[in-house]
């Protein structure tokens, strides 16, 4: 008897603590899911919000509709639609079949008097612009709104930039072209004279592994980089004397700064237009679908999904990107065959004036 006393004794012992155990997970649990219920309440709220805050914004506009673009406007001076119809074909030849899936919910325009000092009610969605522009500048402004479907966080963070439609893409080609004669990278002026391999490092598709030995291959361009770049992040506690030996051409101490950046800190050789062009060639040779093969399947490299969406291997893409930023070189200044004449001229008569200028008399 005196047994199952001492047997009843402990297992209740055993499971008080099993008890307030399983006590405190019923508590967390329902503060867990007390939390939950505030915050659908708070996104419910906020939702509703917006819905006011749009309707307040829109009212007494019209909408455009354009193909799949459509754009609520307030009554103004402003070529809204002319600018829709010169802006929809360029979305819809950018990102092909998948411009019906822009967002559904229409841009939001409010032309203002950027001349009139009376105060106007604050709004909190839309874009407000001068209602003095002209049918190119109202046109930039939808291009420069209208945001790519589908994008993805790998590659936007890949492209360093939105994506977007453009009037003058040449103007973004002639860029590329400055960047691959003036960057100051052994890499990048290897790609423009013609080595693909190096042409893909700067780009950062294929191979990631070891980037800065592929950005940066020789030991001058990586201690302009320290010294250039990254002077004041290394110039205070454990890697400061690192840096003395950086600035004192030590390849080593350069190399090990440069290694000890965070994942991402690297400065790429090549800016994001490179990249933009890359894409746009891309879309341009894949067809009607390329960007929706583009977007398809996030999980994959960038190498992949760039040679998905244009329909060929990422090489062949490359000579064709380098071969449009090629075109791209500007023209050489060419003079009249009187210009040689009439400068000669010019510089007689200024000096004809200049010697007769009482400074010159003896």
């Amino acid at each position: 008897m005196s047994r199952l006393l001492v047997l009843g004794v402990a297992a209740s012992l055993l499971a008080s603590p099993l008890r307030g155990q399983d006590s405190l997970i019923v508590r967390l649990r329902r503060q867990s899911d007390s939390l939950l219920g505030d915050w659908r309440e708070a996104q419910r709220l906020a939702a509703v919000a917006d819905s006011l805050e749009q309707v307040r914004a829109t009212a007494g506009s019209d909408t455009i509709a354009v193909g799949g673009l459509r754009i609520v406007v307030n009554p103004s001076p402003l070529p809204w639609r002319q600018a829709a119809e010169r802006a929809w074909p360029v979305i819809d030849s950018l990102y092909g079949s998948a411009a019906q899936d822009l967002p559904r919910y229409p841009y939001i325009f409010r032309a203002v008097d950027p001349d009139s000092g009376v105060r106007r009610a604050v709004l909190h969605v839309g874009v407000e612009v001068p209602w003095d522009l002209d049918i190119r500048a109202t046109t930039t402004v939808l291009l420069t709104t209208v945001t790519a479907p589908h994008v993805d966080a790998g590659l936007a963070d890949w492209l360093g930039a939105a994506l977007r439609a453009t009037l003058r893409p040449q103007d973004e080609r002639a860029a590329v072209f400055v960047q691959l004669v003036t960057a100051p990278s052994e890499a990048v002026r290897r790609c423009f004279l013609g080595d693909i391999a190096r042409c893909k490092d700067v780009l950062q598709i294929g191979d990631s592994t070891d980037l800065l030995a592929r950005w940066y291959v020789t030991p001058a361009e990586r201690e302009a980089l320290v010294t250039g770049s990254f002077t004041d992040y290394f110039a205070r506690g454990a890697t400061a004397l690192t840096l003395q030996n950086c600035r004192q051409h030590r390849d080593d101490a350069c190399t090990a700064l440069l290694r000890s950046l965070p994942p991402g800190s690297l400065p790429r050789p090549l800016a994001h237009a490179a990249r933009l062009l890359l894409v746009r060639e891309a879309l341009r040779a894949g067809g009607r679908d390329a960007y929706r093969r583009l977007v398809a399947d996030p999980g994959a490299t960038i190498e992949e999904r760039l040679s998905s969406a244009a329909g060929m291997h990422i090489d062949s893409l490359v000579v064709r990107w380098r071969n449009e930023v090629l075109a791209a070189r500007p023209r050489p200044l060419t003079l009249p065959w009187w210009a040689g004449f009439a400068a000669i001229a010019w510089t007689a008569f200024f000096g004809f004036c200049a010697l007769r200028s009482s400074r010159w008399r003896l």
